[in-house]
């Protein structure tokens, strides 16, 4: 609370000074501030937002009693796994908080965000890792989207995501052969159960061309 709303301290002159925390910054000078994982914040920082969420929202610094006007160009954006309503997967479980309903209600937007289309993927993946052929990185990535997609229809219980590939692609690139790469990177922190449907799907789709990937 101290950093976000602000605290009182004592200057180079040995004067007690009240120092603004980076909300009340970011309204005064029009910044936009983005919450990350927001469904972990402490509860009392929600509780601080809401008059800031109202549609004619402000800041009262009670410390100081300075009411604070947003600036034109002032937002607010937090991102969130959960939406606030707690983990039913177990994937988000651990750290992540069930959020006051009040304080969800007051957000005007939500936009749900997926992962990169297949294409986009593998120029990503190319991108960070050019050596790599971009026929593997499509195949890597046409893997991942049938696993994804069996996550989502509960067949499976864990997720490949692009930051699971782009370790694979890292491995790949320091030299790692497929199968080493693959293990260390995506099946070893998969349940057994869903390691053994990983690998097989990476290997159907990957096929002879991870057989060189990290030569």
């Amino acid at each position: 609370m101290a950093d976000f709303v602000g605290h009182w301290t004592v200057n180079g002159s040995r004067q007690t000074v009240f120092v603004k925390g980076i909300l009340p910054m970011a309204m005064e000078h029009g910044h936009i501030l983005q919450l990350d994982e927001c469904d972990a914040m402490q509860p009392q920082v929600g509780f601080i937002l809401q008059q800031v969420l109202e549609p004619t929202g402000h800041l009262l610094l009670t410390d100081t009693g300075e009411d604070i006007a947003p600036h034109a160009d002032f937002r607010l954006v937090a991102t969130a796994n959960t939406l606030g309503f707690g983990c039913d997967s177990g994937l988000y479980a651990s750290g992540t908080n069930v959020l006051n309903f009040s304080w969800i209600d007051r957000w005007d937007v939500v936009v749900h965000l997926g992962y990169l289309p297949d294409k986009q993927e593998a120029e990503l993946l190319h991108t960070r890792h050019p050596s790599l052929k971009k026929d593997l990185l499509k195949c890597i990535v046409k893997a991942a989207g049938d696993l994804r997609k069996a996550h989502a229809q509960e067949q499976l219980t864990t997720v490949v995501t692009t930051r699971r590939l782009l370790a694979l692609c890292a491995r790949l690139e320091r030299g790692n052969v497929f199968d080493r790469a693959l293990t260390v990177c995506v099946l070893n922190k998969a349940p057994q159960e869903d390691a053994k449907v990983l690998k097989e799907t990476f290997e159907h789709h990957v096929g002879p061309l991870g057989q060189s990937a990290g030569r």
